[in-house]
């Protein structure tokens, strides 16, 4: 099997007599079910309306996938640039809101997308900075900082406590998705890599590990990120020490919303945007 299938996993190919067809989690039919089962999470949610209501002008939603946050925000008002490397996330996002003239939807990599203007609020929701690595991650701060208005703040969520606990272990579990037809049975297994910093996830539908003939294997690979590391990231890219504070979740999920702002010099920012 290739990189991308957990060991657990090719052994039930294995039993099944079946064979893999990787998709990405966050392309094509992956964003499919991604969609099923986060759509209606509204972790963060109340968070990022009450940073938004602080802020004037318009808001930069990083990662923005299929717009579990953006939704919200433009909804209440504001104008958002939602940016995502997967246009079939996106695509999520314009059905909900189509031609909606509050929102600009932007195909494109958070870690070197130049949008020519400055943002009072950047957001980067769904944990979804595990999804670089330590060089991404200060390409992103970088970028961030070339978008940042002065004064402006950057904020991001990040798993802490149990929930982070869990994530540096082996886990395999059967989770009931929502359907098309009502509920289905998923396969969730996660392998650690690296000595736990990084974790594969794959998601199997449990109907499909029969009778052979190929089976969707839906895969992602993230980093384990604790909020301490990412703070000190964040002092040492030129940000202040952020403020950490906890998310109001539904699902027991222990999840850290990081609020910082640029700390250097004015004028570098300044220098940033004639670039």
């Amino acid at each position: 099997m290739s990189g991308s299938i957990a060991d657990a996993v090719s052994a039930r190919l294995r039993e099944a007599g079946a064979v893999a067809r990787e998709l990405d989690l966050y392309e094509g039919a992956g964003t499919d079910f991604y969609e099923r089962l986060v759509g209606s999470d509204r972790a963060e949610i109340r968070e990022m309306l009450g940073l938004a209501r602080g802020t004037d002008g318009p808001v930069l939603d990083l990662a923005a996938g299929s717009g579990r946050v953006t939704i919200p925000l433009v909804r209440s008002g504001k104008r958002v640039t939602a940016v995502d490397l997967s246009d079939d996330m996106l695509s999520h996002l314009r059905r909900a809101l189509p031609h909606h003239p509050l929102l600009e939807c932007i195909v494109a990599d958070m870690r070197d997308v130049a949008l020519g203007q400055r943002y009072e609020l950047v957001i980067i929701g769904a944990t979804s900075i595990t999804l670089l690595d330590r060089e991404g991650r200060s390409l992103l701060y970088a970028n961030v900082r070339r978008h940042l208005a002065v004064g402006g703040v950057f904020a991001f969520t990040v798993a802490a406590g149990a929930s982070a606990e869990t994530l540096a272990v082996s886990r395999e579990e059967k989770v009931r998705v929502p359907g098309p037809e009502g509920e289905e049975t998923y396969l969730f297994v996660q392998q650690p890599e690296e000595g736990g910093a990084v974790r594969l996830v794959n998601w199997i539908r449990a109907s499909d590990l029969v009778g052979g003939g190929e089976v969707t294997v839906l895969t992602s690979r993230l980093r384990v990120l604790s909020h301490a590391d990412l703070a000190q990231e964040l002092v040492a890219a030129g940000f202040a020490y952020p403020v950490v504070s906890p998310v109001r979740t539904h699902r027991g999920q222990e999840i850290l919303l990081l609020t910082t702002s640029w700390a250097g010099r004015s004028s570098v920012m300044d220098d940033d945007a004639d670039e």
